[in-house]
């Protein structure tokens, strides 16, 4: 089945949030990189391989947008764009996808 350019990008803001929404509570993310190390754990365990193919593509996919609006994928995260980029960069590191 060939997807269209909208489904693939509704495909990765989805599988994006997925990821992000693991932190929305957190409130103190001075070390993301360990947070990241735990979450790439918990999402490995809880998701099926189509799953974590999609959440590879998309976090592939936002490594490479520094200047994306990371923050409008979920409006009441506490978190800059900024630091959200941060957090899929070292997230990806630690699943091996960048």
């Amino acid at each position: 089945m060939i997807q269209t350019r909208a489904e693939r990008d509704l495909g990765r803001v989805q599988s994006l949030r997925l990821v992000l929404y693991r932190i929305l509570f957190t409130h103190d993310v001075t070390d993301f990189a360990g947070l990241a190390q735990t979450q790439a754990s918990l999402i490995r365990a809880d998701h099926d391989d189509e799953t974590l193919e999609r959440i590879a593509a998309a976090l592939t996919w936002a490594t490479t947008r520094p200047n994306f609006d990371y923050k409008s994928l979920l409006p009441h995260m506490p978190h800059s764009s900024a630091r959200l980029y941060d957090y899929l960069c070292k997230l990806a590191r630690a699943m091996g996808v960048a």
